[in-house]
């Protein structure tokens, strides 16, 4: 090989290392940040918000007609996320007929926390037409991580206590009163106590719920919950659940 042949060789070599440099220089200054930052984010349950409401999973809906044209419903729902809760839950009652089609929309507006599974009572609504089955929509969700939320509060030790529960008939209702104590350290801004009426079997005939408004550390305040007066009920079988948002 000629010297002058090994020269351009040579000076072939050097070219392609500097234009090398140069576009490794221009894709490391330019291209890759352009790649990183239109990337999506790394997403873990505690960093990404749920952005629908199919975490939330109705359950079992049952109806019970409170006087003519106004009916009363008790259904169930699940928020399967254990590490968000929505403190506003907007959910709806769709009545539809056999077919499927929508009738009537009854709006309703609940919280759930966190694995929480819990009754929703929508009470005494007006029903404008004839209607075969009721379904539970969840229609939209707010929603706040498990650390912000805290546990679910309940009927228990540290938590809520009733006592002096006192069922109650008169002409054309019933009644369930009572005294909830909140015996843990925190004060709750909504506190709900709900009660589901039962039979002698232990089915449901009615349901009705009383919002007691912010319940303080260590208080105790009365709380009385009325229902059209049902004749069946067995004041020893009725459910008396409390659900509380800080």
């Amino acid at each position: 090989m000629s010297t002058r042949r090994a020269k351009q060789l040579i000076y072939g070599a050097l070219y392609l290392v500097i234009i090398l440099i140069i576009c490794a220089g221009i894709y490391g200054l330019f291209v890759s940040p352009a790649i990183v930052a239109s990337a999506p984010p790394v997403c873990t349950p505690s960093t990404c918000v749920p952005t629908s409401t199919a975490l939330i999973v109705p359950g079992a809906l049952t109806m019970f007609i409170t006087s003519p044209g106004h009916y009363t419903f008790l259904a169930q729902a699940t928020n399967q996320s254990a590490d968000y809760g929505a403190p506003e839950l907007d959910y709806a009652i769709d009545l539809e007929d056999a077919s499927g089609t929508l009738l009537q929309s009854i709006p309703a507006q609940a919280f759930v926390y966190p694995s929480q599974t819990r009754y929703v009572a929508v009470l005494n609504q007006v029903v404008a037409q004839p209607f075969d089955h009721a379904v539970l929509t969840i229609t939209g969700a707010s929603w706040l991580t498990s650390s912000s939320m805290g546990t679910i509060p309940a009927v228990g030790p540290d938590q809520f206590a009733i006592q002096n529960v006192l069922p109650g008939t008169a002409s054309t209702t019933i009644s369930v009163g009572g005294q909830l104590v909140n015996t843990s350290v925190t004060t709750y801004s909504q506190v709900i106590v709900m009660v589901i009426f039962k039979d002698p079997s232990g089915t449901p005939v009615g349901v009705s719920e009383t919002q007691l408004g912010s319940v303080a550390a260590g208080t105790t305040q009365n709380f009385s919950v009325i229902y059209p007066n049902e004749p069946n009920v067995n004041p020893a079988v009725n459910q008396i659940l409390v659900y509380a948002l800080r």
